[in-house]
């Protein structure tokens, strides 16, 4: 007698318990997949998601048994997790592509090893060329300087 009580109250309970408003993202036949335009619809979105056991009535109440009813719930919540995962993880991928890149663009317009060396290597030998070469040329031109102004 108690059996048949306890059924009746399960079944009254599940029965009271009206099913959940359909959520997106969660099922098959969900509709698109929400934006994330802001802060607000995100945590909006993650008050409406149902419990796990509103979830089991909701399947329950559409005719399935219950433990196929527990088998899509954990279906659904896996395919939630991993779509969240996914999306977290491409979003950190893409920033760190996005800041290779720019390394890799900034690195490519500076010169290299060998380019800074030769640089190196000729500023080095003007300067240390240059004061004999003005001293020549200063000779020759005191030299054609004197020459001309002597032979007037």
């Amino acid at each position: 007698m108690q059996g048949t009580g306890v059924s009746k109250s399960i079944g009254a309970s599940s029965a009271a318990v009206p099913p959940p408003p359909p959520v997106r993202g969660v099922g098959l036949g969900a509709g698109p997949r929400p934006t994330m335009a802001g802060e607000k619809e995100r945590k909006g979105l993650a008050k409406k998601l149902p419990t796990a056991k509103e979830m089991v009535a909701h399947y329950e109440s559409q005719g399935m048994q219950p433990q196929d009813a527990s088998l899509k719930v954990i279906d659904d919540l896996q395919n939630l997790l991993l779509r969240v995962v996914g999306t977290t993880k491409k979003n950190n991928t893409d920033a760190v592509n996005t800041r290779l890149l720019r390394l890799e663009s900034k690195l490519d317009s500076k010169p290299g090893f060998p380019q800074t060396l030769a640089i190196g290597v000729v500023s080095g030998t003007v300067v240390h060329v240059f004061p004999q070469i003005a001293a020549s040329v200063a000779q020759i031109w005191n030299s054609v300087r004197s020459s001309t102004s002597s032979s007037s």
